[in-house]
Order: C-alpha cells, then structure tokens, then sequence
C-alpha cells in the first residue's frame, strides 16, 4: 500500500497530505509510513481517502500502530469491523472520529489567537460530538456487525478521535467523561476562583443541549443501554502534533509545550522542551473507557501500557489507571527562518 504514490489534481488533496508530501516532513512522513506497515486496504478506498480527507484514516493508522504496540495479533480477512484481533486477547474495534458540525470548523486552519472563551460550552459541544459519533457507531453494530460470526461474544470496542474543532486539543478527557459517564467539570469556575482554587467543581449531567435547541442524551455507560460495546478508545491529542512528536528531527526549530496532572492541587505541571530534547511515546494520550454494563467486558489487561490511561466505574466513583505524567496536552510552536542576505 502505497499512501503517498497519487494521481490527483491538488485541489482535491488535503491539506496534512500535501504537508506530508514536502520534503522538510519526510521524518514525519516515515513515521505514518511505519504505522501503516502491515496494515491491508481491504475495500481499495483507503489510499484515495487518507489523499483527500486524512484525519479519519490518519486515525486508523495511529490505532494500527497502537494494536501492534500491545502486541494484538489481527485478522484482515473480514471486511468489518476495522480492526479484528485475534490474540492474545479477542475483541473487535471499529474506528470513527469526532467531525465538525454541519458548517462547523475544521480542527486545522484556524488562527492560533482564537482562543476558547467558554470552556464550559466548548466541552459541552464536544460531549455532543463524541456522543453523535459513539451512537452512529452502536447503530452500525446493531445493525449488521451483531450477526457477524467473528464478532459474536468478543468485546466490541468504539475507538473515537477528536477533530470536531479548533483547538479540540484542549479538551482533554473532559468531553468523553461527560459523554459516557455524565460526569461534568466546571472549568469556568475554577478558572474564576483562580490559583486559589483547589478543586475543580463537578456534577452530573444527562444531557447536552445542542446549538439549535435539541437535547443529545449524555452518560451513555450510566446503564445498560449501550450494554454492546464494551468500551471506548480515545485521543484528542493523535493528530498532526503527534507526528511532529515522534519524528526523528531534532534539527527542527520547535518547542513544546506539555501539560501534566498536578503533583498537588489543580494547577497543572507545564514544561516546555525544545524538539531535539523532546521525548514522546506513541501512547501518550490514549485513554480506553469502560463500559460497566458491558455484556463482554474488556479486560483492564487488554491495553495495559505504561503510557496509556484507563478509566472506570467503581460503584458509583469513577477512577483511573494512569501514569503520574500522562499527557494532557501538547502545543507545538516552530519558528521558520528564511533569512535572506
């Protein structure tokens, strides 16, 4: 497979692609080209989609590589769902992404100074999104991969990326926690409240109210209505950066900005590290959701990595298996030289 090799006009080809295809991003052009070793465009449309609107099969790639990682072994002979894994432990992952709302912006492109001014109404959106994409995902099963020999009685999982904004980064795993466990956090009051503030407010929600009046259900694994899928994968940091993360280009004239939990309190650890110093895991920032009323659990063993975090319902107190240092998030700023004599 091929994903660079293309025959199209350059109107068509998406603005990532055509990054990609420069020759300053050939380090990071080797690193997709790496993830996507063993990979199998089963139905022939993955090239031309990865050309023309990237993030979704970018995302496929990334989990690809994250499979591989954890040491899944997988079965390309069946058109669906994505990704079937075999062993050593079986279960079934179908990948989808948080896209814009119809007219909404792209998660690239937007200027820098734009900056969320709501927090709470910008998590709230994106609970939406993800909600929106996680349902159409449990319809698809409902509908056609239930009946599929190869799925039956394995744990069936929604692997969600988010690309539903500018800067949907940002988020973190505020979104998917209200989404799917009607948990939601207060960012305006405790940036309100300010370095006093020692904890960030939060309640329950069971629903959010999209931009034209309607109401989107909220704490999807409150109950046994979405019993089918055993849990939920997610990222809102595989993306673009992630690529600048992991090539190998320490020349490049690059800082970045991380953000980790606190050691104390709520105030975030933030470093800053120039790119040759910069060391990231292809994990960090991967979170996997479980679904306490899945009728096939996915076992805590299944992603456990180092680097990844993993949350859960102990009764009614929702917890977390994560490194001290997970990554929140990542900015990049690069400065471009063109110094002329």
């Amino acid at each position: 497979m091929d994903l660079f090799k293309t025959n199209l006009p350059k109107s068509r080809l998406h603005t990532f692609f055509q990054m990609l295809n420069e020759p300053k991003y050939i380090p990071e052009r080797r690193v997709i080209e790496s993830w996507a070793r063993g990979f199998q465009d089963r139905d022939g449309k993955f090239v031309n989609e990865f050309q023309t609107t990237f993030e979704s099969s970018f995302w496929e790639l990334y989990l690809h590589a994250c499979l591989k990682e954890i040491g899944a072994t997988l079965d390309f002979s069946h058109h669906a769902p994505d990704f079937v894994v075999t062993d050593p432990h079986p279960f079934c992952l179908e990948a989808t992404i948080a896209a814009p709302a119809m007219g909404g912006q792209p998660a690239y492109g937007y200027d820098a100074r734009e900056l969320p001014s709501d927090f709470n109404a910008f998590n709230a959106q994106a609970a939406i999104r993800i909600a929106n994409s996680f349902s159409s995902k449990l319809r698809k099963y409902r509908d056609s991969y239930a009946r599929l020999a190869h799925t039956a009685k394995r744990p069936f999982v929604i692997a969600i990326a988010a690309f539903d904004r500018p800067f949907a980064h940002f988020a973190s795993n505020r979104p998917p926690v209200a989404a799917l466990y009607g948990l939601n956090y207060d960012e305006q009051a405790a940036l309100a409240e300010g370095p006093s503030a020692t904890q960030i407010p939060s309640h329950m929600v069971s629903g959010a109210v999209k931009e034209n009046g309607s109401s989107v259900p909220l704490g999807l694994f409150l109950d046994d209505t979405s019993s089918e899928v055993s849990a939920v994968v997610y990222s809102c940091l595989a993306t673009w950066g992630k690529l600048r993360a992991l090539a190998d280009n320490p020349s490049a004239a690059s800082f970045y900005k991380t953000i980790h939990p606190a050691p104390n309190g709520i105030i975030p650890e933030i470093r800053v590290t120039k790119k040759e110093n910069y060391c990231e895991n292809l994990m960090d920032g991967l979170y996997i959701f479980h679904n306490p009323y899945a009728k096939n659990p996915l076992g805590l063993n299944v992603f456990d990595h180092a680097r990844v975090a993993q949350m859960f319902l102990d009764g009614d107190e929702l917890k977390s298996i994560a490194p001290d240092d997970f990554l929140l998030m990542r900015m990049i700023q690069t400065f471009n030289f063109n110094i002329k004599e």
